[in-house]
């Protein structure tokens, strides 16, 4: 049986007993990172691909941590970023408001209320059994195309998402992104795109109060004829007789 593969969280602040709390708090629970510098943060993120979640401090010794918030995302503007301080004015908390982060944790904290924030931010990624299916090898990704499938995956919901959006989330020209994502992960970027947007169709009709126009608009189709046509091509049931046929199996 394969162990499964704890999530990585890399946490920044130069205060070692934070550290240290951190670690007898979430150790046996997730893969811990913990930085002192925005220096060490960045040359760490250059590095490794797969974090589930970055820690900010917001008073380091050589950046502060809206600055370096700043920094990692001109590179990953997926991975979900927390910020935790001592210092809660509102003039931080407007700054934070302005770049959405992912939340903000004044020390000293209630343990109980961050497990369950960080539980929140680093849950298991619902499109995993696509990954699995397409047979698309997650953990041998590049730092990029790793994070292009998580933007997509996260965003499959806006009508809007396009080759040239995830490209600037991630950085990389459209046409070598395309390139890149079909090389790497064995399946192109549109056809991608639909196989998670089917799939979370799939889930979504199997509750009876949900009409089909707006599933079809929870995940990312603004036509209802065009989800309804894509949804039989790939299923091989119209999306009315797949919730029937769910729905029957059920009773």
């Amino acid at each position: 049986m394969t162990e499964t593969l704890k999530k990585v969280i890399l946490l920044v602040d130069d205060d070692p007993s934070i550290l240290n709390t951190f670690r007898e708090i979430f150790q046996d629970k997730y893969e811990l990172i913990c930085v002192e510098r925005a220096e060490e943060a960045l040359h760490i993120l250059k590095q490794r691909k797969e974090f589930n979640l970055i820690i900010l401090d917001y008073r380091l010794p050589d950046i502060d941590g809206i600055e370096l918030f700043r920094k990692i995302r001109k590179e990953d503007r997926v991975t979900p970023i927390l910020f935790i301080s001592a210092y809660g004015s509102k003039e931080l908390l407007a700054q934070m408001i302005d770049m959405r982060p992912h939340g903000f944790i004044e020390k000293p904290w209630n343990n109980e209320h961050l497990e369950q924030k960080i539980a929140r931010l680093v849950g298991t990624n619902p499109f995993q059994q696509v990954h699995e299916t397409l047979n698309i090898p997650i953990h041998s990704l590049s730092i990029k195309i790793f994070r292009a499938v998580q933007y997509i995956d996260r965003h499959h919901s806006s009508p809007d998402l396009s080759l040239e959006g995830v490209g600037q989330a991630v950085s990389l020209h459209p046409k070598y992104l395309s390139a890149s994502f079909k090389e790497e992960c064995r399946v192109g970027f549109h056809d991608y795109l639909i196989e998670v947007r089917i799939f979370r169709a799939t889930q979504l009709l199997r509750d009876p109060h949900r009409i089909i126009k707006q599933v079809s608009s929870e995940v990312g189709f603004s036509d209802q004829g065009y989800f309804c046509k894509v949804f039989q091509n790939k299923v091989g049931l119209s999306p009315s007789i797949y919730r029937k046929e769910f729905l029957a199996k059920k009773r």
